[in-house]
């Protein structure tokens, strides 16, 4: 899977997407996937009611989180969730 680089967003409008997805929505979040888009990195998506197409990607779990604007709350992955699914990180 190739991300086209038109969504690959940095810290900084990551920041401001939450931001903005937290004066509209009560809840938003970026879900963390591992071997996304390559086998060995990760990806996180943004998701509002549904995923956009905002991703930050990383080679490393620590480079993403470090990506992750400040202040979300950590959803660690249960068993029911997806193969993949790492954590999912909440706005608010």
């Amino acid at each position: 899977m190739t991300v086209p680089a038109n969504q690959v967003v940095d810290r900084e409008k990551a920041y401001a997407l939450s931001a903005d997805a937290c004066r509209d929505h009560a809840l938003a979040g970026w879900i963390v996937m591992r071997d996304q888009p390559q086998p060995g990195a990760f990806m996180a998506r943004f998701m509002v009611r549904q995923p956009t197409p905002y991703v930050l990607v990383a080679e490393t779990l620590a480079e993403l989180r470090a990506q992750l604007p400040d202040g979300l709350t950590l959803s660690e992955r249960q068993p029911s969730d997806p193969l993949g699914l790492v954590e999912i990180w909440f706005t608010g």
